[in-house]
């Protein structure tokens, strides 16, 4: 007993231990990869209301135009599309651990412009045992009701 008590406290002091679930299938045969009439707002409405994960490619600001790299795949659970009080569309994602990021500390909440976004797809991850899609879960801290306030809800996540 108290050797796997002091095994657990080494493995916490060393960054052992469980880690961030991941919704990217290990291989293709693990899911299929979808596209939805619609473009990429037609993309991301379908995954939110299925609670499918997607993936997309996101300019990123920074970057110089022509910058090989400066389209940095990302990867994750959409929750909301809103548009803001500047009249700018955005999507809240609950980003997968294997996404790209320069801000680190994933999982975690991003916002992204949806002008800024491409090539989407969305990743149907086969169905249950019992024959139900398997769908994401809600991401822990999602407040519906924050949208309201800081714009008109496009697609909420129901």
């Amino acid at each position: 007993m108290a050797f796997s008590s002091i095994r657990a406290r080494l493995a916490q002091l060393f960054g052992f231990g469980k880690r961030p679930k991941t919704v990217i299938p290990k291989s293709r045969a693990q899911a299929y990869y979808r596209s939805y009439e619609g473009g990429v707002m037609g993309n991301l409405v379908r995954a939110i209301e299925s609670k499918q994960p997607v993936t997309f490619f996101y300019k990123d600001k920074w970057q110089p135009e022509g910058t090989p790299g400066a389209l940095g795949q990302r990867v994750g659970n959409p929750h909301a599309i809103w548009r803001g009080t500047n009249g700018r569309t955005y999507l809240h994602l609950y980003v997968d651990p294997q996404s790209a990021t320069a801000t680190g500390g994933l999982p975690g909440w991003r916002t992204f412009l949806v002008n800024r976004i491409q090539g989407v797809s969305v990743l149907e991850l086969g169905s249950s045992f019992f024959g139900r899609p398997v769908r994401f879960v809600t991401a822990p801290g999602w407040n519906p009701s924050w949208y309201r306030r800081v714009g008109q809800p496009i697609k909420l996540l129901e």
